[in-house]
């Protein structure tokens, strides 16, 4: 969308809104404050040109009041195809936790320590491909799995971590911070991005 606090040039709203469905159009006129004026125009104008609205007039009515934006853990996301774009990149993320597990095991594996290495190995590999089939499409099952494994994955490095002799505050922190960031990204996905 083309809120006031993006750049002009970034985006080329002029050739974008009138390919717009009616609904999306009524949705930039519900939210016209928030859009860069000329794209509010443009909304208002392509709305006029549809017969959605007669004239300028209409956006008084209770229907085209405008909305204000509220804050939200979760976003709606109204665009199928910014729907997709963020499942994509969410799970891209989640690729790249998958190579955590792969490297612990590969240090293990060196270590002579194969039993752990080679349950990690396949802990991680196993992860790519939940997170890589999300990249593909939107499955419920992956998304299930992938927070079994990431419930298992911080019980794990909890396990490591405060197992080891000394404490450490940054190791705790990290595993913390990654796992809250996984769950979000995964809870995202199931909250918003169902198809």
């Amino acid at each position: 969308m083309w809120r006031k606090r993006e750049k002009k040039e970034n985006t080329d709203f002029r050739k974008a809104i009138p390919e717009y469905s009616d609904k999306e159009i009524i949705a930039i006129l519900k939210l016209r404050d928030h859009y860069q004026p000329e794209a509010a125009k443009l909304a208002v104008d392509e709305a006029i040109k549809r017969g959605i609205i007669h004239t300028e007039q209409d956006l008084l009515a209770e229907e085209f009041r405008c909305e204000p934006i509220k804050f939200s853990l979760f976003p709606d996301i109204k665009r199928e195809k910014n729907r997709t774009k963020i499942r994509k990149s969410i799970a891209r993320s989640l690729v790249l936790c998958s190579l955590f597990p792969v490297v612990f095991g590969l240090i293990e594996l060196n270590r002579n320590n194969n039993l752990e290495g080679s349950v990690l190995l396949l802990f991680g590999f196993f992860w790519l491909f939940s997170a890589s089939q999300l990249i593909r499409a939107f499955h419920l099952l992956f998304i299930r799995i992938l927070f079994i494994q990431t419930m298992l994955a911080a019980l794990f490095a909890g396990y490591k971590i405060f197992n080891k002799t000394t404490f450490v505050f940054l190791d705790s922190f990290i595993l913390i911070v990654l796992c809250a960031f996984t769950f979000y990204g995964l809870l995202f996905m199931l909250k918003n991005l169902k198809e």
